[in-house]
């Protein structure tokens, strides 16, 4: 029996038949699994590059609207600061014309009161027996309507009646004047309002937007449903409060940069001065005592500035013994100022406050930046195979017990066109600029637009065209521990560092991050 069993397993040993099938079996399992292996990291690559450009595009959608507001508000400066102007020049021109309506009705009511003085007389009665002018005296009727202005112009009550009806004829009368100073004043005030607004919404508006793009850019695959979904989640970093922190009110002092916003200045002067013309600064200054930031002016009259003056004199003449002689006379002095209690108004006389919003330097780092995070759950992609349970040979596919999580992240700001005039061709200025002079800037242009940035500059301070501040592993540290669903549901991401197999499963450090970071 032994014998007979050591022959046929000879026989089998020296069989070779079925060894082909058992080499093809190893050899395309081989294949196969190479071909899972293939399969495996692409799907693994389109996903994280589809993610990269879902985190794209949202960090970029969410500074074109960031780029929208600012275009809109210094549209907004621009028209405000115009506005202003026109208010200014027709306030010290209401201010003149009511004060000269003044005087001529103040001159008005002296010369009838010197008229009806001397009506009584019985001879030589009427000019040059009464006069009301500058240096008038009895029998001097050279002075009969002069007038003193400012102390040095001298002129006639109707060169004075002339000015103003030229004045009326262009619209400039205080009547006509005092409507549209009023339109002025509300545009400001809805204007100052309308900033603020732009500005409060902003963080909404750009929230909205960013995670209708990541909808639009990152959804479930087919495979997924396998595994109980993608559970896709975002991370938004941003100013929550622009207002308070990445914008200021102009001064006071920095009145000549707002007229920049308007180009009144170097259109039209170097200075404010220049532009609202005489009486700047002279009798109508910039206000400071209302506090607080803003541009203001003021009526606030000077000596010797809008203050007109005369005298007046009249006598009454009788028959005496057959000859004209005074037996009465009266003399004294007027004058009017432009600060008079029946001409002066609060309303007309101090303007609207403007209130300029602009940004500060902290908006040209952190404050600025726009930095979005996408992550999804890294399935088995033959999942589907074995719905619920393990995948069997396809296990090795499974990382992290189906724990692991891709994501990706990108910055952007919005930056202006420092040569509106020109094709920017993409160069859009993203860095704070110590510059007050006629350089368009700070949004004093309205060509704003989105630019992608570099992790490791989005919250570095950006100054002159320099960076200051490695600031990438920040970027990263915040982003990780940030996530919202972005389907509703979803939850903390699981295992974010490296697989256990690839060195302990240790969390890893972004604090040297800016060397390797880039996008």
């Amino acid at each position: 029996m032994l014998n007979a069993i050591n022959k046929s397993a000879l026989r089998l040993w020296r069989d070779e038949s079925g060894v082909v099938l058992a080499v093809t079996v190893i050899v395309f399992l081989s294949l196969f699994m190479m071909a899972c292996a293939v399969y495996a990291v692409g799907e693994t690559v389109r996903q994280r590059i589809e993610l990269q450009n879902a985190a794209d595009a949202g960090a970029y959608s969410g500074a074109i609207v960031e780029a929208d507001c600012l275009s809109r508000v210094a549209a907004v400066n621009r028209a405000m600061s115009w506005t202003y102007v026109q208010m200014c020049r027709m306030e010290m021109d209401y201010i003149v014309d009511k004060w000269l309506m003044l005087t001529l009705q103040r001159w008005d009511i002296d010369n009838l009161k010197m008229q009806m003085f001397n009506m009584p007389s019985t001879c030589n009665r009427g000019l040059p027996w009464y006069c009301t002018g500058k240096g008038a005296s009895v029998g001097n009727a050279f002075s009969h309507k002069r007038i003193l202005l400012n102390k040095h112009h001298l002129t006639t009550t109707d060169e004075i009646k002339s000015v103003r009806q030229q004045a009326a004829g262009q619209g400039k009368s205080y009547t006509a004047l005092a409507p549209k100073i009023d339109k002025c004043r509300e545009q400001i005030k809805q204007m100052n309002e309308k900033e603020k607004q732009l500005i409060n919404k902003l963080p909404g508006r750009i929230k909205t937007c960013v995670k209708e793009v990541l909808k639009k850019n990152l959804k479930d695959t087919w495979n997924d449903g396998f595994a109980g979904g993608g559970n896709i989640m975002y991370a938004l970093k941003q100013e929550e409060q622009p207002l308070d922190n990445n914008f200021r009110v102009l001064e006071h002092s920095e009145e000549d940069d707002f007229l920049r916003h308007s180009d009144y200045i170097p259109e039209q002067g170097n200075n404010a001065k220049q532009v609202l013309e005489r009486g700047t600064d002279d009798w109508f200054i910039q206000q400071y005592e209302s506090g607080g930031p803003g541009i203001q002016r003021q009526y606030k009259r000077g000596h010797p500035i809008l203050i007109s003056e005369w005298e007046w004199a009249s006598s009454i003449w009788e028959i005496v013994e057959g000859v004209c002689v005074i037996v009465a006379q009266t003399s004294g002095s007027s004058e009017v100022k432009g600060d008079d209690s029946q001409i002066y108004s609060s309303r007309y006389y101090i303007t609207e406050k403007a209130e300029p919003q602009v940004l500060k330097e902290r908006y040209f780092a952190k404050g600025g930046a726009i930095v979005v995070g996408a992550t999804r759950r890294l399935n088995n992609p033959f999942q589907f195979m074995a719905v619920g349970s393990d995948v069997g040979i396809m296990k090795p596919f499974n990382v992290s017990g189906g724990n692991r999580y891709m994501w990706s992240a990108s910055a952007a700001i919005a930056g202006y066109n420092p040569k509106p005039l020109d094709d920017a061709r993409g160069k859009y200025e993203v860095t704070y600029e110590n510059n007050s002079g006629d350089k368009l800037w700070n949004l004093k242009t309205s060509d704003w637009d989105a630019v992608l940035l570099p992790l490791h500059r989005a919250w570095a301070q950006g100054k002159d065209r320099k960076w200051n501040g490695a600031t990438a592993g920040q970027i990263l540290n915040a982003v990780k521990g940030a996530w919202e669903p972005l389907y509703g549901g979803g939850g903390a991401p699981g295992d974010q560092g490296a697989p256990k197999l690839m060195g302990g499963g240790g969390e890893p450090s972004y604090n040297g991050a800016e060397g390797w970071v880039v996008h």
